[in-house]
């Protein structure tokens, strides 16, 4: 099937760590589906920061920078979306770069994604554009030996508005040379000005593109949203977490027929001489008896909730912030009103998500196994898989394991 997807690319978003609330929540309202993200601040440690972004319904592939803090790209996407990672890409120097395959049901369809990040020169970083220039040709000519359509996108730190520049004319004969086009449109990316967060692409695959659009992030981003529309064959069907929940229909109780029933029932004949536990017994024996005859309880499969923290007040406040940005963004109100209630509803947001794994885990005290379960989910630490095989060797090992466990202790005390 033919479906749209908006590919979100984020110009330096500069720190996920600290942001996750306000981006992911920004994605949602913008519906975007794959999102290249640069400066993450991600480390390779963060399973925690990973797992509470894939709370939010998002999957996420993270290349943090290894050497230095800071720095960090990634790709976020919906999980219906098949994104297969490419981890043997080249490192270079000068920018930092991850390519992940979008895949379909014909490979010849497959979109190869390439996120990009550029940092500008500093003096830790002596990286001049033609240096970055000379290495992004090496990178383009390994590029265009592997499959998949290429879709570049990131933060070059060229400023694409001066075309008479040298730099931007350099690139531009570079990605002619490989018969890539510049696609973004000429038009502010940054808060302070300036073309420098670009799409790469070829002519084939830029007319299955939409318009590009560019919205001023609704966070503290310094970088804007630059989203488009995206048409490719999916080759996976969206996968939905389901579960079951039973309920009555109240609507279909024919209330006649039920107040008929009740006047015949026992609790209304006149008999009460019940102590207070038998009257409650029998007000509960009847009413359920009668419930289940008129209105009969029906399973019903839902979608999950993956954020159940996520309560009425909570979704109050966050339909007063959509409110407030369409009006800042429309001219209509003031940006500070919309401020406002977005950091009123990321305090709130993290409060409520506290107290409800706080209340999970104390639900559990008693419960080792559960226990353990949930702080894993919580951390993101994978399932420890159990031992297989023939299950006598298997108990043969555990046993030799541990009776040489005991065997070094004992003998490390006696020396």
């Amino acid at each position: 099937a033919v479906v749209s997807t908006q590919s979100g690319h984020y110009g330096r978003v500069r720190s996920l760590v600290n942001k996750t609330v306000g981006v992911m929540e920004h994605l949602n309202d913008q519906k975007c589906d794959v999102c290249f993200v640069q400066e993450t601040f991600l480390k390779e440690a963060d399973s925690v920061k990973i797992q509470e972004i894939k709370s939010y319904g998002w999957e996420i592939l993270s290349n943090p920078r290894k050497h230095r803090g800071g720095g960090g790209i990634a790709f976020l996407y919906r999980p219906e979306i098949t994104l297969k990672v490419n981890e043997k890409v080249t490192k270079y120097k000068t920018f930092q770069v991850m390519e992940a395959l979008l895949q379909s049901e014909t490979e010849t369809d497959s979109i190869r994604f390439v996120n990009i990040y550029r940092p500008p020169y500093t003096k830790k970083a002596r990286y001049t554009e033609c240096m970055f220039l000379e290495e992004f040709e090496s990178y383009l000519d390994d590029l265009s030996t592997k499959t998949g359509i290429p879709l570049l996108m990131g933060d070059f730190n060229i400023h694409m508005e001066r075309p008479n520049d040298l730099y931007p004319m350099k690139l531009v004969r570079l990605l002619q040379d490989y018969d890539l086009y510049q696609i973004m449109p000429i038009v502010p990316t940054h808060e302070q000005g300036g073309t420098i967060d670009l799409i790469l692409s070829t002519e084939n695959l830029r007319s299955r593109m939409g318009p590009v659009s560019v919205t001023k992030s609704g966070t503290s981003s310094d970088h804007f949203l630059v989203h488009f529309d995206l048409e490719y064959h999916c080759c996976k069907k969206p996968k939905m977490i389901w579960k079951k929940v039973n309920y009555r229909n109240f609507k279909d109780l024919d209330k006649n027929i039920f107040r008929e029933s009740l006047k015949n029932s026992s609790l209304c004949q006149g008999n009460f001489d019940w102590s207070l536990d038998e009257a409650v017994t029998q007000y509960n024996e009847v009413l359920s008896s009668l419930m289940d005859t008129h209105c009969p309880e029906v399973d019903r499969k839902v979608k999950a909730n993956e954020t159940p923290w996520i309560d009425e007040e909570l979704r109050e406040v966050r339909r007063k912030r959509r409110r407030a940005e369409r009006a800042w963004r429309s001219g209509k109100g003031l940006k500070s009103a919309y401020v406002g209630l977005r950091d009123k509803f990321q305090g709130m947001e993290f409060e409520k998500r506290k107290g409800y794994y706080r209340n999970s885990i104390t639900a559990s005290s008693g419960d080792i196994k559960s226990l353990y379960k949930k702080v894993n989910r919580l951390l993101g630490n994978s399932q420890t898989s159990m031992p297989s095989g023939n299950p006598k060797e298997v108990a043969d090992d555990l046993k030799a394991f541990f009776s040489g466990k005991v065997e070094n202790i004992r003998s490390s005390i006696e020396n």
